[in-house]
């Protein structure tokens, strides 16, 4: 039962609304156990419907916004990714993205013209190679190459990321859409998320990778700075801006 409420609510997170026949199928169900199933999650606040169409529920959101890694995260990247809008313009869309159980999950960012072809909003998981999957990958001691990579271009790939700083996806990831993303460093040195800019236009890629490379810096920085949630002792380890092994922090950090 709750795997079919999980796999209801994973199609509705890609969607702002999804008729009853369509979310049975996409998630797996028979159309019977889909509609009885919504009709608990809207019960519990937890899915909305409106003339026989569904979506999120408020319930869902504020459980959405108590998870802590999105929480603090959320925090540290505010002002950076408004800067990195004023930036990018309305053409460029932004997203904080983070691993979770074996997925890159978005838990933040700044919405545009590509949420009209892939909606970019928290709680989104990112299909397989993405720009944000190959920066979290290639800093990750023993992580397994993303699908589609040969072992000798993961290695070559690998090595491009750690010199840069950066991974691209031009147009592999999502049809029309390319990226470049750069990695998020915790107060320990670990890469715990990449911020991204997407775009409809390939061309407006190369001239955002500076801007990208300062905003997860300065998220890196914020983030180091703020109180720990659980009020432990911080871990000791290297301060932001100090090279990790395995992957190049960005110009900004180091300066």
């Amino acid at each position: 039962m709750l795997e079919g409420a999980f796999a209801l609510m994973e199609v509705l997170a890609h969607d702002d609304e999804v008729g009853l026949t369509r979310l049975a199928t996409d998630a797996a169900l028979p159309k019977a156990t889909a509609h009885r199933l919504l009709g608990q999650l809207v019960a519990l606040g937890a899915v909305q419907s409106h003339e026989g169409r569904y979506r999120l529920g408020p319930r869902t959101f504020r459980l959405g916004q108590a998870w802590h890694p999105a929480r603090a995260l959320r925090a540290a990247s505010a002002q950076p990714l408004r800067e990195l809008a004023a930036v990018g313009g309305g053409g460029v869309s932004l997203s904080l993205s983070v691993p979770e159980a074996g997925q890159i999950a978005v838990v933040g960012g700044m919405r545009g013209e590509v949420d009209e072809v892939f909606p970019l909003r928290s709680g989104v998981v990112l299909p397989p190679g993405s720009a944000a999957e190959l920066i979290l990958a290639a800093s990750a001691p023993g992580a397994e190459r993303p699908a589609g990579w040969t072992e000798a271009a993961w290695v070559r790939e690998v090595a491009g990321i750690r010199e840069r700083g950066l991974a691209f996806d031009y147009q592999q990831c999502v049809d029309a859409l390319s990226c470049v993303a750069a990695p998020v460093f915790s107060a320990s040195g670990q890469v715990v998320a990449a911020v991204a800019a997407t775009a409809l236009d390939a061309k407006l890629i190369p001239p955002l990778c500076d801007a990208v490379g300062r905003a997860a810096s300065m998220i890196s920085t914020r983030l180091a700075r703020l109180p720990d949630p659980a009020s432990r002792p911080r871990r000791t380890g290297p301060p932001v801006g100090r090279t990790v092994p395995g992957l190049a922090v960005p110009a900004e950090q180091s300066r």
